[in-house]
């Protein structure tokens, strides 16, 4: 299932105008079924001149550091971009730290 921080994420890129792809999850994960892609991301979502951004979605439990690092360490080409967004409640307020990981 997916989280609400993701599905918020989703419909707001949409609105962007970008194509937005998600890995889905089968209710039971088998053994060795990687959740996300590569492991590290929730979304990738291309715009209409061939951009590729892949992005993490993190809840009010925050960035691990070990998920930041293995981002961060992953190369990938072609200019295409890494991303965490974090979400947090402050009061009644949501708010997303959006960061672009080099």
């Amino acid at each position: 299932m997916r989280s609400k921080y993701e599905l918020k994420a989703h419909k707001e890129l949409e609105l962007e105008g970008l194509l937005v792809d998600y890995k889905a999850r089968p209710f039971r994960v088998p053994k060795g079924y990687q959740v996300d892609y590569f492991g590290l991301f929730d979304l990738i979502t291309l715009d209409k001149i061939g951009q590729l951004r892949c992005i993490a979605i993190k809840g009010h439990g925050g960035v691990p550091k070990t998920l930041r690092d293995a981002i961060t360490q992953t190369k990938l080409n072609g200019g295409i971009t890494k991303e965490i967004w974090s979400y947090r409640h402050k009061g009644r307020e949501l708010i997303v730290k959006k960061e672009i990981i080099e």
